[in-house]
């Protein structure tokens, strides 16, 4: 394996590179506004928010929809993020709104104490397989979740093909979709309130050495660098690619 320090090696630091590279933040907004002109969140008072990242698309989601939210709690395994989100939170970014992050994977969370209004799922269930999926969502249907709590799952689709999926799938990756996370939903009891389609862009054609070390990161380092540069390069030299297929869908007992 290719030398790579830790600093090079900070998810945090090569996220945030990555996130550069599309445009889903400016999107994921206007979806919102589109779900808040549809569907009233006024109840819900408390949520949980698994595989955060340093927060912002949970905390976006969390001022458009959740007006009323009062406690909003994070988990996420990695150090910087959590750093980052702990910042954002002194900044205020959730005013009015006592905030905690328990720094562990969903696979290790303990649960809470108190049953939850609502859970979020952004952009990062594709990550963890089946098998702990499913036995987290019995645990929210059962246990954490308020009787008239929604759980709100963001990911990708695969309803048109996507050069992300098909890296991903390249790379080793885990790369379950959003038509899997529906089914073992509704499997386990919950039911659809609402789903909206959108669509976003991913330009990594000629990528950069940080771009490349994310998807080296994600693959677990099982390939060269090299390797994945020229996986990126001749995934998103094929028309089309950079589109992503995504769908946000509210799910309730």
């Amino acid at each position: 394996m290719d030398f790579v320090t830790m600093a090079d090696n900070s998810y945090h630091r090569l996220l945030d590179e990555y996130r550069k590279c599309g445009n889903f933040g400016v999107v994921f907004r206007n979806v919102l506004e589109d779900v808040a002109a549809k569907m009233d969140f006024n109840w819900v008072r408390s949520c949980v928010a698994f595989g955060t990242g340093s927060g912002e698309r949970e905390i976006d989601l969390a001022r458009c929809l959740l007006s009323n939210l009062r406690s909003f709690q994070a988990v996420e395994i990695d150090p910087e993020s959590v750093k980052a989100l702990r910042i954002a939170f002194q900044d205020n970014q959730l005013p009015g709104v006592e905030t905690s992050v328990e720094e562990t994977s969903l696979e290790s969370w303990s649960g809470v104490d108190n049953p939850v209004d609502a859970v979020l799922f952004v952009n990062m269930l594709a990550h963890v397989c089946s098998t702990d999926r499913k036995a987290l969502f019995q645990k929210l249907l059962t246990t954490y979740l308020s009787p008239p709590g929604i759980v709100i799952i963001v990911d990708y689709t695969r309803s048109v093909p996507s050069g992300l999926l098909m890296l991903s799938e390249r790379l080793g990756i885990l790369t379950d979709g959003y038509e899997e996370m529906e089914r073992e939903m509704q499997d386990v009891g919950f039911r659809v309130v609402l789903t909206h389609d959108f669509r976003t862009r991913l330009i990594l054609a000629s990528p950069s050495d940080d771009i490349v070390k994310f998807f080296w990161m994600l693959s677990g380092y099982k390939s060269s660098e090299q390797q994945v540069r020229t996986a990126i390069d001749d995934v998103f030299s094929q028309p089309n690619m950079n589109i992503c297929m995504r769908k946000l869908a509210i799910f309730t007992k």
